[in-house]
């Protein structure tokens, strides 16, 4: 047991030391199931429910018989911006991304299974007359993954997983374009993007209470196409009747790779503990780049929109704690610490965010083949200063009272 908690403790001491001056956060979600919610994400390394196909496709190996497993997650965010002195509230919203899985066990060696969950995910929404505006009033991004996965169990104590992701990306970005006299024009993009991603996951047992995951995700690339639309003012269509007409718009983003690590120890038998390292590339986020299927302001050949990003490579720090009080009932605690990707420089109104802390709580119930999971996680931003940029409509003042309620709940059936 001591050995155990030596070995919890030297890897989380490294993780912290690691963390360094690294990056994290952006829009990626890890709300994958109400048992993973609970535990920080912290199934990497258990492994050991129908997630899995979410958290260490490796892990179907260890799930006998057909399970079964779905749920949602209700996310309220919330954040306040201050900008050229003036304060403004994000609007109340709740948002509900889903996941199902499905599994079943082929033969000794063999396990195949299919989930569907969201990778991706952001919403920012202000009021379409607040001082920002011509940076943006409205965000977002929805991703749907649809994940075949394969398990492979080589020994009693190895197990190896493939899962080919097949990914719905959809983006809308709402501002207004002021120019001067001629009133403001209210814009909108809105697009879509299907394709195709993989990861890979392995687990190891290398002790009857050490378990070891590790995964790779890799990058999905996306050329979302869609169509811009304008709101025109009468003042500029009397003066220039073929500025902003509705036009198509396209762009490419690519959405990062990234790499985990989790260890999970058992110092006694109702009790396990797993910490993770997540490393994403968020390098690969250089620039918002929209072309227009038409000039904007002919004869001036306005059809490219560029936005710079230059976001950096990040770490996310997971801790989870479970409790077997009973045959029946499970107790879970969690906390991580998800750094922001966002550089001062290139901070914006899409994504007003900073380093996060969240906490979670859960409990799960098992009555006979049916569970029941339920989870409270609270997350936190931490303030953020924020320069004035001109150029992109960005104001000198700060973010504060950055948070978000995550309610989840998941229900799971073993046939």
């Amino acid at each position: 047991m001591k050995k155990s908690f030596f070995l919890v403790g030297v890897f989380w001491v490294l993780l912290i030391f690691l963390a360094g001056n690294c990056f994290g956060a952006g829009f990626a979600l890890y709300e994958w199931s109400s048992r993973g919610n609970a535990l920080g994400g912290t199934l990497i390394g258990r492994a050991d429910d129908v997630s899995t196909i979410a958290y260490n496709p490796a892990g179907l190996t260890s799930l006998p018989g057909i399970h079964a497993m779905f749920g949602l997650t209700a996310i309220a965010p919330k954040v306040d911006v201050k900008a050229n002195g003036q304060t403004v509230c994000q609007k109340d919203n709740i948002y509900f991304p889903p996941h199902f899985y499905l599994s079943t066990q082929l033969g000794p060696r063999y396990w195949i299974g299919i989930g569907e969950y969201s990778r991706f995910g952001l919403a920012t929404d202000f009021p379409a007359d607040w001082i920002g505006r011509f940076n943006a009033y409205y965000s977002s991004i929805k991703s749907y993954s649809i994940v075949p996965t394969l398990g492979i169990k080589f020994t009693d104590n190895l197990s190896l997983g493939f899962g080919f992701e097949v990914m719905y990306f959809e983006f809308i970005k709402k501002q207004k374009k002021n120019l001067g006299a001629l009133g403001e024009v209210d814009s909108k993009i809105k697009g879509d993007s299907v394709n195709y991603g993989f990861t890979i996951g392995l687990h190891y047992k290398p002790l009857d209470w050490l378990k070891i995951g590790a995964v790779y995700r890799s990058q999905v690339d996306h050329t979302v196409k869609g169509k811009a639309t304008f709101d025109r003012p009468a003042t500029l269509i009397a003066v220039h009747p073929d500025w902003f007409r509705d036009t198509t718009a396209q762009g490419d983003i690519s959405l990062p790779e990234s790499y985990a690590l989790g260890l999970t120890v058992y110092p006694v038998s109702n009790l396990s503990i797993e910490a993770d390292i997540i490393y994403t590339r968020w390098s690969s986020y250089k620039e918002l780049v929209i072309e227009y299927g038409d000039d904007l302001m002919p004869p001036t050949g306005a059809n490219v929109s560029k936005s710079k990003k230059d976001w950096k490579d990040c770490y996310r720090f997971q801790l989870g704690l479970e409790y077997q009080a009973s045959k029946n009932l499970s107790l879970r605690a969690s906390y991580i610490y998800d750094q922001t990707p966002i550089p001062d420089a290139h901070i914006d109104y899409m994504l007003p965010a900073n380093n996060r802390h969240l906490f979670g709580l859960g409990m799960g119930y098992k009555w006979n083949a049916l569970t029941i999971d339920i989870s409270y996680n609270y997350l936190q931003y931490e303030n953020r200063k924020i320069d004035a940029r001109p150029d992109d409509n960005i104001y000198a003042g700060k973010l504060f009272n950055g948070h978000a309620h995550l309610v989840g709940l998941s229900v799971g059936y073993q046939f």
